[in-house]
């Protein structure tokens, strides 16, 4: 028997059990009342969330702060040194690349695997956590990106539509890269994995920086091409991430 048929047999079971209207109604206003009489405290969410952060593990949030630190700096002592424009994009193409990376990276830092249970029981989910978490992540990292561009695009006059390209694309492809090793069972047991990728994705965007003719105008649509493929494949990635979560193969609460 299917579910459907079981289904309907209970619906109708239920309509041969004959139900006192007026009883009904004074029972609904009893328990109606005596809720009312309960003052039960309700936590709002955003005091739930801040009391949380006291128990999270700071140490990823410090290690941000200070690459992100050194990030400028490095990009302001190249400046000094005089460095070309070329170089500058390749810089701040691999820079974006390594923020991406950290930034998905860390999730294993904050959650774990082969709990999906416990997770699950909790008053955000995990799937809520990580998706709160990938929000504010990329709403930093959005902001940081934007300041590469626009110094990118005041300080060396180049086209603000061809410096975003060349800063996002990297990052979407990264991050891309990123997702598919969590998803895997070696990346979400250690970031070793994540940590070699991003060293050989630093010397595919230097190499690919280096072919003639590739960071000018006339290649732009080559860039737009590979930045709409790396989007999509990142949506992919992510969904395919949610996915694995919801079964309880990657990434539950910790």
């Amino acid at each position: 028997m299917k579910d459907k048929e079981i289904k309907n047999l209970f619906l109708q079971a239920d309509k041969q059990i004959p139900v006192n209207e007026i009883r009904k109604h004074q029972t609904y206003e009893a328990l109606t009342e005596e809720m009312n009489n309960q003052r039960i405290p309700v936590i709002s969410k955003k005091n739930i969330l801040l009391s949380q952060f006291w128990y999270m593990d700071k140490l990823f949030f410090i290690i941000y702060g200070v690459l992100i630190c050194f990030g400028f700096m490095a990009i302001t002592a190249l400046q000094y040194m005089g460095v070309g424009k070329n170089e500058m994009v390749v810089t701040c193409m691999i820079g974006a690349g390594i923020l991406s990376t950290v930034s998905i990276s860390s999730i294993n830092k904050l959650f774990f695997g082969k709990m999906a249970e416990v997770g699950a029981s909790c008053y955000f989910n995990t799937k809520q956590c990580i998706a709160a978490y990938l929000v504010v992540a990329g709403a930093i990292n959005f902001v940081i990106l934007t300041f590469m561009v626009m110094y990118l695009e005041c300080y060396w006059h180049a086209s603000l539509l061809r410096m975003g390209l060349y800063v996002i694309t990297p990052y979407l492809t990264s991050s891309m890269i990123a997702l598919g090793v969590l998803s895997t069972e070696i990346g979400g047991r250690t970031s070793y994995l994540s940590g070699i990728c991003t060293f050989f994705l630093s010397i595919g965007y230097a190499v690919i920086s280096s072919i003639p003719g590739v960071l000018l105008a006339s290649s732009l649509w080559i860039w737009g091409i590979a930045f709409a493929i790396a989007g999509t494949l990142f949506i992919i990635q992510l969904k395919k991430l949610f996915r694995q979560m919801e079964k309880g193969e990657v990434l539950c609460m910790n």
